[in-house]
């Protein structure tokens, strides 16, 4: 009998419904919003295709630990302001489309829902750029993936590490030369449910509406900030969140929200298994000298596979700024790339008590340790220099 893998470690990729061509297996969301495969065993007829597609059950061999961190800034400074993390997501997008590629990432839907998406030109890209944190569903990406590879589109996919694996563990022998994947130094996946709560009580505590939210934004495109910003249709003021406004932000950072298998996520490690790594370069200067300005962010990336390295290397040299680092730097404040997020005790009761309490409530019994509190006073500061701006 066909057996999916177990629940607290599956990652809910979506490579197991992607191919399934008899409809047996259907994503549904649990009690707590994250999306898991169900199967039907009235349809299924016991290929087995859904199990050597797992990227659990049948793991990946990851690539060799990249020769040395890159420290990347784009040098155009509207895509540094576009961007949360120096811009290399997009240097790396537009170059897949003026190729006349695709390019699929995370993208707001209706009601926040995020999803994978394809864009196939630049003012599309807007929609992909952005830090959210909340797990994207693939839907049936990688289907419309290995379409494009088939009819010969190159094709940029961008995600979480479990994401880009189960692409890689769908795709199986098909011809991926066009194919360039990149991956996230991801913190945990919150699920869309915890955010759905998380926006009703901040119109309660905010006197408003649900429906007044016109745009949320989890940080500010301006370089490093975290500042989270909410955009209500009544006043169409950006409104800039205090810390104690941001209980989804605290509960994320604190790992209170994360899908069970972040806790021991395969892939919290140098050794990747994209063509390509980029994160937030956290900690960049603190070693040595960085000779550019990180004013307005700075990317850490990693060059994993031969196609990753030479897929960089014919980027323009007059885009991006670049210099080699050391892996200590690298690894010393991206945590994510060496440890996976630690399970805190109340995890198993946040759910439900976001769920039956109202937002003071739950903001005081989750978030008051001092990390917390020094986390709102520096959040605060931030606030007023960009209210001063």
């Amino acid at each position: 009998m066909i057996k999916l893998c177990e629940k607290v470690d599956c990652t809910g990729c979506g490579a197991c419904y992607n191919i399934c061509n008899k409809g047996a297996i259907s994503m549904k969301s649990d009690e707590e919003g994250f999306l898991y495969p169900m199967l039907d065993y009235e349809r299924c007829v016991g290929c087995g295709l859904c199990q050597r597609v797992c990227p659990i059950i049948t793991p990946l061999e990851k690539y060799n630990k990249a020769d040395h961190p890159l420290a990347v800034v784009a040098k155009s400074q509207q895509i540094r302001t576009q961007s949360s993390s120096g811009g290399m997501f997009s240097v790396l997008a537009n170059h897949v489309l003026s190729e006349g590629g695709k390019v699929y990432g995370a993208a707001f839907g209706n009601n926040y829902i995020v999803y994978h998406k394809m864009v196939d030109n630049e003012e599309g890209l807007s929609q992909l750029r952005g830090s959210k944190y909340i797990q994207s569903d693939t839907r049936e990406t990688y289907k419309e993936v290995k379409k494009n590879l088939v009819e010969g589109v190159k094709v940029l996919y961008t995600g979480t590490p479990c994401q880009v694996a189960g692409l890689r563990r769908f795709l199986g022998k098909t011809n991926t030369s066009l194919l360039i994947t990149v991956d996230l130094v991801c913190h945990g996946t919150p699920s869309h449910y915890a955010f759905q709560l998380y926006l009703e009580k901040l119109a309660e505590k905010l006197h408003c509406n649900r429906t007044d939210f016109q745009k949320f934004c989890f940080r500010n495109l301006k370089g490093w900030s975290v500042v989270p910003s909410l955009q209500i249709a009544k006043t169409k003021e950006r409104h800039l969140l205090l810390p104690s406004e941001n209980l989804y932000m605290e509960l994320f950072l604190s790992s209170n929200l994360h899908r069970e298998s972040c806790y021991h996520c395969l892939y919290t490690t140098p050794e990747r298994i994209s063509d390509i790594t980029i994160a937030d370069f956290w900690g960049i200067g603190d070693k040595s000298y960085f000779g550019y300005n990180t004013k307005e962010g700075c990317s850490l990336v990693l060059l994993n596979s031969e196609k990753g390295k030479q897929f960089f290397n014919d980027l323009s040299v007059g885009e991006i700024y670049v210099e080699h680092r050391e892996w200590q730097e690298a690894l010393s404040r991206n945590t994510q790339l060496h440890t996976s997020s630690i399970r805190p005790k109340k995890r198993d009761i946040i759910y439900r008590y976001m769920r039956e309490h109202d937002y003071d409530s739950t903001y005081k019994y989750f978030i008051k340790t001092p990390y917390a509190r020094l986390r709102h006073t520096i959040g605060n500061v931030l606030r007023f220099l960009h209210l001063r701006k």
